[in-house]
C-alpha cells in the first residue's frame, strides 16, 4: 500500500470516495515526497506573558534520554492524533536508547541549536520561528535513528530545571512554536503543578495516528489552555518529549514557549470563506459569470479564546460592492469554536477580483478593543468572463498566499508514471471549453509528457478514463512551456480543417492530467495552492493502478471557457502529418509523414520506457513482434514540431 496524506474538512461528507487511514500507512517513510505546507491558523495568545524561554540558555532546562518518564503518574491529558483523553505514557520502546548521533557521537539527545538551516526537509526549512537564530531545542531521528525496528530507539525529555511561579494566575495558556515532519514519532508536551509528583500530557502525534498533514506549519503555533492543571501552582514545570518508536522517523523543532495570562473576553476570527451555494463548500478562485450561482455563503469559525462565555457574537463581511452580517443567537463558551455564516446574493459591479474583510466581535470584544488584533481576516475571489478555477494563486490578499505540488516526483517509486493530478467544475450552464491551462513547478524538465482528459465526475472516481468525453493526444511539454510556468492544451475535436471546441452540458466534470516523466528522467510537477483548504474531492489525485485520493487544496488547474473554433495549424499537437496504421497492430506498424527532412522516432511503454528510437525520413515500418501487449507510446519530432499517438499492440 501506498502513502497518501489527505487533508478533509470534517464538515464534507457529500462525496463517497475513499481515503486511506493512518492505520494502513506502509514501513518506509522516505516513499512520500510532499512540498506542502499546512495552513495554520492558530494564533499566539493574546494575553500578559506571564513566562517564556526562547531556548538560549541550555541551564535551563535538564535533558534525559534514559526514559525515566515511564514511570510517571500521568493525570490526564490529551491525545490529538486519535481525539481522545489521554492518561498514561506510551512504553519506551526497548531495549534504551541506542541511536547514535552522528553530529555528537554519543547517543540521540536533544540539542540546543541556532542555525536555523538544519531542518532537514526543505520545505520547512529554514525553521521560522520568531527567535530561531537565538537557539531552538532540535532532535533529529532522520539523523540518528537507524533503520525500522533495529533496536535503536530514541525517547527524549527537555524539562524546565526551574519551578515556575503562577501563584495567583488562576487562567493561562501553554502556547510554543514549532516545526516537524511526522512519520511513525510520538511528540508532546507535559506539564506539572506540583514539582514533577504528577503530570499532564499533551500528545501531538504518535505511532497511531497525526491529526493533519504530514508537514507541520512553518512554524505551527500551538497553544493549550492549561489553567486547570497549573493555573495557580507555584511549583509549575514544563516538559518537552519525543520518541521515533524504533522507526526511521523524522525530527521536532521547538521553540518560544510561553505562559500567557488568558484574557477575560477574547473571540477569534480562525477561519473565512465564501463560496456558490452549490459547490459542495469549495471556494472556487476565479468563477465565469456565466456559472455563478445565484445565492453564496460567507461566514467564520470564531473561537472563544477567553474566560468568560461571549454574546452576540457578530460576522461582518464587506466586499465593497456588497455586505453581509450574521450574528450567533446562543452564547460562546470559553474554549469552544462555533460556524457564523449567512447565505447572501452578491451585489456585483462587474468582472473583476473581490477582497473582502471579515470583522468578528462580541458584546465583550469589540471592534477596536483591548484583544482585537485576531478579530479579522480577509478573503478574496474573481468573476471571470472565461477563466474557471478552484486554485486563487495571484489573487489571494497580500501575505496569505502558501503554494506547494505535486508531480511525477512525488511517489518516485510506483507514481512517476501514470499519476493524475485533477480538478472538479460544477457547470450549472452550457458552455464550451475550449483549452485546458495548468501552472508547471520549475523543477519540470522539457520532454515531460501529459494526456488531458475531460471527465464526468462519476467516471473519474472509478478509474474509467476511457470513458472520458474528451481525451487529448500526447502533450510533450517544451521548452517554452517551462519558461513560462504552464502548459496549455486545446480542447475539441478536429472537424475537417477547424478545430471545434467542447460542448459542455449541465454536471459536475474533472479537468485530469496524466503525468509521465520517463521513469523520473523528465519530471513534471504541478502547482498546487495550499492557501486555502479544500473540500472532499474537489481537487484530487488518482493513483495509478489504485484509485482516487483528495488532494484536500486546489491544484492549479484552469479552464478556458467559450467556444474557439480555430485552424488546423493552431494546434501544436498537428504541426506535423503523419498517419500511423494500423491500430491496433500486431505485426508490423507503418508510420507515414509529409515532411522529407529526417525525424526522431521514439516508441515508450506506458512506464515511460523507451523501447525503441531511430530516425528515419518519410516513412518507416516498425517490427513490433516482439512486443508484449499492450499501449504504447509514439513520439515523432523534427524541426518542424512534433506529432504523439498512443497505439495498441495486440
Amino acid at each position: 500500500m501506498k502513502k497518501i496524506y489527505i487533508a478533509l474538512l470534517c464538515v464534507l461528507t457529500s462525496f463517497a470516495f475513499s481515503a486511506q487511514s493512518s492505520s494502513n500507512q506502509l514501513a518506509k517513510k522516505h516513499e512520500v515526497i510532499l512540498e506542502k505546507i499546512r495552513p495554520n491558523f492558530e494564533a499566539q495568545p493574546k494575553g500578559v506573558v506571564l513566562w517564556e524561554d526562547q531556548f538560549d540558555n541550555a541551564s535551563d532546562w535538564i535533558l534525559d534520554n534514559s526514559c525515566t518518564y515511564s514511570g510517571y503518574n500521568i493525570t490526564g491529558g490529551f491525545d490529538y492524533a486519535n481525539s481522545t483523553p489521554i492518561s498514561s505514557t506510551s512504553p519506551c520502546t526497548s531495549p534504551g536508547t541506542v541511536a547514535i548521533d552522528p553530529n555528537t557521537g554519543s547517543t540521540a539527545q536533544w540539542r540546543f541549536e541556532t542555525d536555523a538551516n538544519l531542518i532537514p526537509v526543505g520545505a520547512l526549512s529554514p525553521f521560522a520561528s520568531a527567535t530561531a537564530s537565538n537557539g531552538y531545542l532540535f532532535i533529529n531521528s532522520d539523523a540518528c535513528g537507524g533503520a525500522d525496528g533495529d533496536g535503536t530507539p530514541i525517547f527524549v525529555t527537555a524539562t524546565t530545571s526551574a519551578p515556575i511561579d503562577l501563584t495567583g494566575e488562576n487562567s493561562v495558556v501553554l502556547s510554543f512554536s514549532h516545526n516537524y515532519r511526522w512519520w511513525q514519532d510520538t511528540r508532546g508536551v507535559r506539564v506539572s503543578g506540583d514539582n514533577g509528583a504528577s503530570w499532564v500530557q499533551y500528545e501531538i502525534t504518535n505511532n497511531s495516528g497525526y491529526p493533519n498533514d504530514q508537514n507541520s506549519g512553518n512554524p505551527e503555533i500551538t497553544s493549550i489552555d492549561v489553567s486547570a492543571d497549573i493555573g495557580g501552582q507555584s511549583q509549575v514545570l514544563i516538559q518537552f518529549y519525543y520518541e521515533d518508536n524504533d522507526f526511521w522517523a523524522w525530527y521536532w523543532a521547538v521553540d518560544d514557549v510561553k505562559i500567557s495570562r488568558k484574557d477575560l473576553n477574547n473571540v477569534q476570527n480562525n477561519a473565512a470563506w465564501i463560496y456558490g451555494e452549490t459547490t459542495e463548500f469549495a471556494e472556487y478562485g476565479r468563477t465565469p459569470i456565466t456559472q455563478m450561482d445565484l445565492d453564496w455563503i460567507v461566514g467564520v469559525e470564531v473561537k472563544n479564546d477567553g474566560v468568560n462565555g461571549q454574546s452576540n457574537v457578530t460576522l461582518n463581511a464587506d466586499f465593497g460592492s456588497f455586505t453581509a452580517t450574521a450574528t450567533m443567537t446562543d452564547t460562546l463558551y470559553a474554549d469552544s469554536s462555533s460556524f457564523v455564516e449567512t447565505l447572501t446574493d452578491l451585489s456585483l459591479i462587474g468582472t473583476g477580483v473581490y477582497q473582502g474583510t471579515y470583522t468578528v466581535s462580541s458584546d465583550s470584544d469589540q471592534v477596536g478593543g483591548a484583544n482585537f488584533g485576531d478579530n479579522v481576516l480577509e478573503r478574496s475571489f474573481e468573476i471571470t468572463t472565461d477563466i474557471y478555477s478552484l486554485d486563487g494563486i495571484d489573487n489571494h490578499p497580500s501575505g496569505t498566499q502558501a503554494l506547494g505540488s505535486y508531480g511525477s516526483y512525488s511517489w518516485p517509486t510506483d507514481a512517476s508514471d501514470g499519476l493524475v493530478c485533477a480538478t472538479m467544475f460544477p457547470f450549472l450552464n452550457n458552455d464550451t471549453i475550449n483549452s485546458v491551462k495548468a501552472l508547471i513547478t520549475t523543477n519540470t524538465v522539457a520532454d515531460a509528457e501529459v494526456i488531458l482528459y475531460i471527465i464526468d465526475s462519476t467516471e473519474f472516481n472509478t478509474g474509467n478514463f476511457g470513458n472520458a468525453i474528451f481525451t487529448s493526444d500526447l502533450y510533450l511539454v517544451t521548452t517554452n512551456d517551462v519558461a513560462n510556468g504552464y502548459i496549455e492544451i486545446p480542447v475539441g475535436f478536429q472537424n475537417g480543417n477547424v478545430f471545434e471546441s467542447l460542448p459542455i452540458t449541465p454536471g459536475k466534470y474533472y479537468a485530469a492530467l496524466e503525468l509521465y516523466s520517463g521513469g523520473g528522467t523528465f519530471d513534471i510537477g504541478i502547482i498546487d495552492d495550499a492557501t486555502v483548504v479544500q473540500p472532499g474531492m474537489s481537487s484530487a489525485i488518482w493513483y495509478p493502478l489504485d484509485q482516487a485520493y483528495s488532494n484536500g487544496n486546489a491544484f492549479a488547474i484552469r479552464l478556458n471557457l467559450g467556444d474557439n473554433s480555430i485552424d488546423n495549424t493552431g494546434i501544436s499537437e498537428r504541426l506535423i502529418n503523419v498517419e500511423i496504421y494500423p491500430n491496433p497492430a500486431s505485426n508490423f506498424i507503418n508510420i507515414n509523414s509529409n515532411s522529407n527532412e529526417t525525424s526522431e522516432l521514439i516508441i515508450k511503454d506506458m512506464s515511460g520506457r523507451v523501447v525503441s528510437s531511430e530516425k528515419f525520413n518519410s516513412m518507416i515500418k516498425v517490427n513490433v513482434d516482439n512486443y508484449s501487449k499492450g499501449i504504447y507510446l509514439i513520439d515523432i519530432k523534427n524541426s518542424q514540431g512534433f506529432y504523439s499517438q498512443k497505439i495498441t499492440i495486440q
